[in-house]
């Protein structure tokens, strides 16, 4: 998998968190796994990608961060409960990822579509990326705290 493809998920995250919540988030770690990996999640939001490129990505967060986007695509209205409205947040804030992540993978040539995102929640969960696959988990920060984005391709491009 080529980090250039990583790259263009990394400025999607980054611009929509900025447009949505005037918020700076910066990347603290880039991590690739050739042989896949697992990780820990209390959120997560997965979106399959397809055309060009086939895979999936993934946005990890905890409940404050979601409760912030839900607050944030809302104009400000305060979101103090994990509900449906902050899962369509978190969902919605995935959609918007990965819809820039096509632009601007399209502008490279690689046109790909990214699918509805499903959502899982738990304490103590952990994802797993079967067939094993080569992963790349992007870490960043922000003033709302951490958030990783991990992005699995299936084939090389």
């Amino acid at each position: 998998m080529d980090s250039l493809l990583a790259n263009q998920f990394i400025q999607a995250a980054i611009t929509v968190f900025e447009r949505v919540g005037n918020v700076s988030l910066k990347k603290t770690g880039l991590e690739y796994f050739p042989g896949g990996h697992k990780i820990s999640a209390g959120i997560a939001t997965i979106l399959g990608i397809t055309g060009d490129l086939k895979g999936q990505f993934v946005i990890v967060l905890n409940e404050d961060i979601a409760l912030k986007i839900a607050s944030a695509i809302l104009m400000g209205i305060p979101v103090t409960v994990y509900d449906e409205v902050a899962e369509s947040a978190v969902c919605e804030i995935g959609n918007m990822i990965g819809g820039e992540a096509s632009r601007l993978l399209q502008e490279q040539g690689h046109f790909c579509d990214i699918t509805v995102p499903s959502i899982v929640r738990g304490k103590e969960m952990e994802i797993a990326f079967y067939p094993v696959s080569p992963l790349f988990v992007i870490s960043f920060n922000c003033e709302w705290g951490s958030v990783k984005v991990i992005l699995r391709l299936e084939n090389k491009v």
